[in-house]
């Protein structure tokens, strides 16, 4: 294993993924190999099913990779099954180099590099039986059928083993964007002819009809892998309703499936920014409306955002333009305006009833108001607050979130509240 280099090292390789929740980059490579190598290592080729493997060998081998990479533990599913791939991809290509020796050599001869083509994973037994497997007649017609198959596929593509996955990644780095490649220029990238080689036949022919579609329908004729350019011009393969153009893992059922949840967590995105954007204009009414002795009006919701005059009614804020009364609150409140030290001992009262109606015992955590809470900054005169104890059922918090919308709720946890509604 430490010459491969398959031991435990320091600092690990972190893996990263796509949006489609594929492995890209340097590490997934390596990482690939690695695995290659476990499976071929481990693992016998005579089980033609990698589920009926013992689960003790895939744990094994999942293991000895996280020693040397950093893999979130719900991939792990993912990798199971990329490791039933490379042990059919194994098993494939000793098939062959064993057909080779049998169709080839005679007596000793084929009997020693026999021998030497016996994987270490492999007792005697079971390379005998492997080999006999290989040698029949069902195999050997299998093996034809599934090679004539492979014949037919016409537009074969031209990435080797990097997939299509990492080449949207060397893609978007070389476009420097992090914008969806389209399906149909990965499709275009993957199939760009080798000099070496030269055009295939089936390729030209398919980047005709895809030049004569996007003529006709422009760059892209469709928002979905279902009904783009791609799947107008070559369809899908449908045994397996796999798409093209897009690498392992990824099919429509999954494809729809993260659509949907994107569309929904952009509409809640929307809905957050819409009620931060009203929350902030309040703040900023609120500081500049200082009514102390002095009647003004101002318009009850600001102007919209076209930039037209609202009609919304005028309001007369003279509220405070009379004598000020004492304070009549149980909670005795101080005239002085000083910043309150932190984890200063203070209640909460009701930011939405007149009064002194304390909802909640606290302690002041942070005064700066571009400090930043839940992802947004504290704002002016508010103060963040860690909350004790709260005394009101169902009391709203000034500015709610997924987790805190009642102070039961935030109980142990740090809120927003305007600093006018903290007595200390």
């Amino acid at each position: 294993m430490a010459a491969m280099k398959l031991d435990s090292v320091d600092p690990k390789a972190e893996v990263p993924f796509n949006k489609k929740e594929q492995p890209i980059g340097n590490a997934s490579v390596q990482l690939a190999s690695v695995l290659g190598v476990l499976v071929r290592r481990s693992i016998p080729l005579t089980p033609m099913d990698l589920r009926n493997i013992d689960y003790v060998s895939k744990e094994n081998i999942w293991k000895i990779a996280t020693q040397r990479f950093i893999v979130p533990e719900y991939f792990k599913d993912y990798y199971i099954s990329k490791m039933g791939t490379y042990l059919k991809e194994a098993r494939s290509r000793k098939a062959g180099k064993v057909l080779n020796v049998l169709d080839n050599l005679q007596w000793e001869e084929r009997e020693k590099e026999l021998e030497n083509l016996r994987p270490t994973s492999m007792t005697v037994n079971e390379w005998e039986a492997f080999v006999k497997y290989v040698n029949s007649s069902e195999f050997r017609v299998q093996r034809l059928s599934m090679q004539g198959f492979r014949k037919k596929y016409d537009t074969p593509h031209t990435i080797s083993r990097q997939g299509y996955a990492r080449l949207g990644a060397e893609m978007q780095e070389e476009l420097k964007t992090e914008e969806e490649i389209e399906r149909v220029d990965l499709w275009k990238k993957g199939h760009k002819p080798r000099k070496e080689k030269g055009p295939n036949p089936g390729v030209v022919e398919a980047l005709k009809k895809i030049e004569k579609a996007q003529a006709e329908h422009g760059a892209s004729s469709g928002s979905s892998v279902t009904d783009d350019v791609l799947a107008k011009t070559l369809g899908e393969t449908e045994k397996t309703k796999r798409l093209k153009g897009l690498g392992f893992g990824t099919t429509r059922k999954k494809i729809v499936s993260q659509s949907h949840y994107k569309k929904i967590i952009k509409e809640c995105q929307d809905s957050c920014k819409a009620m931060n954007d009203r929350l902030l204009v309040l703040e900023e009414r609120n500081l500049k409306c200082v009514c102390n002795k002095v009647t003004h009006s101002h318009r009850a919701s600001p102007t919209d955002s076209n930039n037209q005059t609202s009609t919304s009614r005028i309001v007369f804020c003279n509220e405070r333009a009379s004598t000020p009364t004492p304070n009549t609150s149980p909670v005795s409140r101080t005239n002085k305006v000083q910043v309150p030290v932190k984890f200063k001992p203070c209640k909460l009262l009701s930011w939405i009833k007149e009064g002194g109606q304390v909802v909640a015992d606290a302690e002041i955590v942070e005064t700066d108001p571009e400090k930043e809470i839940h992802g947004y900054p504290i704002g002016l005169n508010c103060y963040s607050v860690s909350v004790i104890t709260g005394h009101v059922e169902k009391a709203p918090v000034f500015k709610p979130t997924d987790e805190h919308r009642t102070l039961k709720d935030a109980e142990g946890g740090i809120i927003t509240w305007p600093k006018d509604r903290i007595v200390f």
